[in-house]
């Protein structure tokens, strides 16, 4: 996911957006703040987290003003309203409908001079080699689940052919996909 993040960035990004990207912990945090300044020396990153040095709300009144990359875990997930955000990379899958939400509201809120938002949501498959079939089936039955919802109300109609290709793939009908729906638990 970190390769992931970088290849997105170094494609789409423009000085001006306003980009988050969601990582799972501090670890996955670090490291892609190192990548990024090294491989985008021209881009502002910005870290966001809840025992990070430095004043977080000065951050978040920069990146609203002049743009920029917030490299964030958790904290972005609730009670923080950023609406110019354009653009979110999701690297940390969450299952819980409340933070699912949140991430994704970052991202998807009205902003003046803001037509569109685009929004990243990067999906697990495990290994074709992995061994635990039904775990593997769960995996992806949760993963797809949650990006079929964001692709459903995306304008661009290959997001879900990709995915049904995926879904094709392991033999999963997307028909079955809501008893996995991030949404209902």
């Amino acid at each position: 996911k970190i390769a992931l993040s970088l290849h997105i960035l170094k494609k789409h990004y423009k000085p001006g957006q306003r980009w988050i990207v969601y990582c799972e912990d501090k670890t996955q945090l670090k490291k892609i703040v190192a990548l990024l300044l090294s491989k985008l020396p021209d881009a502002d990153i910005k870290e966001y987290y809840s025992d990070m040095p430095g004043d977080r709300d000065e951050t978040l009144k920069a990146f609203s003003r002049f743009g920029g990359i917030v490299v964030s875990i958790k904290c972005l997930d609730e009670g923080v309203d950023i609406p110019s955000t354009t653009h979110a990379i999701i690297l940390a899958s969450s299952k819980n409908p409340r933070e699912f939400i949140q991430r994704r509201g970052r991202v998807l809120r009205k902003y003046p001079g803001k037509t569109y938002s685009w929004l990243y949501d990067a999906i697990v498959i495990p290994d074709d080699s992995d061994s635990d079939s039904i775990n593997s089936d769960k995996i992806i039955c949760g993963e797809l689940s949650r990006a079929i919802q964001f692709a459903s109300w995306s304008d661009t109609p290959t997001a879900n052919t990709h995915l049904k290709m995926i879904a094709a793939k392991y033999n999963i009908d997307i028909g079955d996909l809501s008893n996995y729906s991030v949404e209902d638990e």
